[in-house]
């Protein structure tokens, strides 16, 4: 007998260890419980990750962190599909606003033009004056509940008044005294915020927050650029009411993407010193009723080109953004020419939007006290993200529970045998 073997014999039988036994390596090679014996059956043991001890799972159930991991995989990549997805663009079109934008800053005189022309400020401006319409979409990772009323004033719904709507209240306060806060929830509050936002930009200019000043600057020039929209002027929002189902989209998206370098070269035509607006709230005013008096003749110029091609805008939605599609030229070709028959309305809109945002600019650079430079850009972690921090928080929450080393519960040693 063998040194290890004579002392493992003098121990006492309960003391003696047993050789190792094969683990199971699959599912099927473990053996089946034994509740005979005289022993208890082992039971289910509760724990939070719900594992069975001693025996296998039952037949078809799945393992629950298996489950937690895959759910968690999926909802993190949905999230961030849907934060980095583009969303889509509505009136003015990005591309528009992007032309409005730059054509403003280009009207302005020296030494502001020199603080927002550089390329790099410039794109940013531009960006920031798209962004709003992200801001109103429930799809959009950049929602902002209460968001859409500001994009748009539908003031013939708000009031019997007729144009030129010369006794409509100003003052937000005002017109809520006798209309009461809910019909500006359904019919826009376009003016306030273009004026609220034109608040912003002034103190942020004045205190130099670059950041804030790109984000304000921008939602200006977007709320400030839709009020010159025709029809997001009246409650005729898309034509249904006069027979021109789509019009809204044919104008803004269909026509002008068609003839996009022509409809830049017509907003920099008639370029003019900026002048000092004295109330730009009123003029925001008198700007969207000027854009609503421009409604009556593109609805006149589209009933044409329709009655002259037999084409609906309405009823091709996917020709606004697949090119130019053959059928939808002839269309637009005749929108186009009674349009310019009418003194060219639609181009007129573009050209005093940048005009007038360009007077927001300089008015509100005056108001800040004429600052001759931007502060330095502040450091990343303080910019706006492009992602939201709600959802990269939530990602990284995810993460840690995918790459979490998981503990798992003690196998339970069985009993020594009884001597026999």
């Amino acid at each position: 007998m063998t040194p290890s073997r004579r002392a493992s014999a003098d121990l006492p039988p309960r003391a003696r260890r047993r050789p190792a036994a094969r683990r199971p390596t699959t599912r099927a090679d473990r053996p089946a419980p034994d509740v005979g014996a005289g022993r208890p059956p082992l039971r289910r043991v509760a724990c939070p990750r719900r594992r069975w001890r001693g025996h296998a799972q039952p037949p078809g159930a799945r393992r629950p962190r298996t489950a937690i991991l895959h759910a968690a995989a999926a909802l993190a990549a949905v999230l961030a599909a849907l934060a980095l997805a583009p969303s889509p663009a509505d009136a003015w079109s990005d591309r528009t606003h992007f032309l409005i934008t730059g054509e403003a800053v280009e009207r302005l005189p020296e030494p502001l033009r020199g603080l927002l022309a550089g390329e790099a400020d410039l794109k940013r401006l531009q960006e920031a004056s798209a962004a709003p319409d992200g801001w109103r979409k429930a799809d959009s990772p950049h929602y902002r509940p209460g968001e859409k009323p500001r994009h748009f004033f539908d003031i013939d719904a708000l009031t019997d008044e007729a144009y030129p709507f010369a006794n409509f209240p100003r003052d937000r306060a005002a017109a809520e005294k006798p209309f009461g806060p809910e019909p500006f929830r359904e019919h826009g509050s376009g003016p306030w915020a273009a004026h609220d936002a034109f608040v912003a930009f002034v103190d942020a200019l004045a205190h130099g927050r670059t950041a804030l000043l790109f984000e304000q600057g921008g939602a200006m020039a977007h709320y400030a650029a839709d009020l010159h929209m025709p029809f997001h002027t009246t409650k005729n929002f898309d034509g249904k009411e006069t027979g021109n189902p789509g019009l809204h989209g044919a104008l803004e998206i269909g026509l002008v993407h068609r003839r996009l370098e022509t409809y830049a070269a017509e907003v920099r035509r008639g370029r003019r010193d900026v002048a000092y607006l004295a109330d730009p709230r009123a003029a925001l005013f008198d700007w969207l009723i000027e854009a609503h008096a421009r409604a009556a003749p593109i609805l006149e110029a589209d009933a044409e080109a329709r009655r002259k091609t037999a084409y609906n805008p309405a009823a091709h939605p996917e020709d606004l953004h697949d090119g130019d599609p053959e059928r939808a030229r002839p269309y637009y070709d005749a929108l186009r020419a009674e349009l310019q028959a009418r003194g060219a309305p639609e181009a007129l809109a573009l050209r005093d939007a940048s005009a007038h945002l360009a007077q927001l600019i300089y008015t509100a650079w005056v108001r800040a006290g004429k600052p001759l430079g931007l502060a330095p850009p502040e450091a990343a972690a303080k910019e706006t993200p492009g992602v939201p921090y709600w959802l990269l928080a939530l990602m990284a929450a995810l993460a840690v529970v995918v790459l979490l080393p998981r503990r798992r519960p003690p196998r339970p040693v069985p009993p020594p045998e009884e001597p026999s």
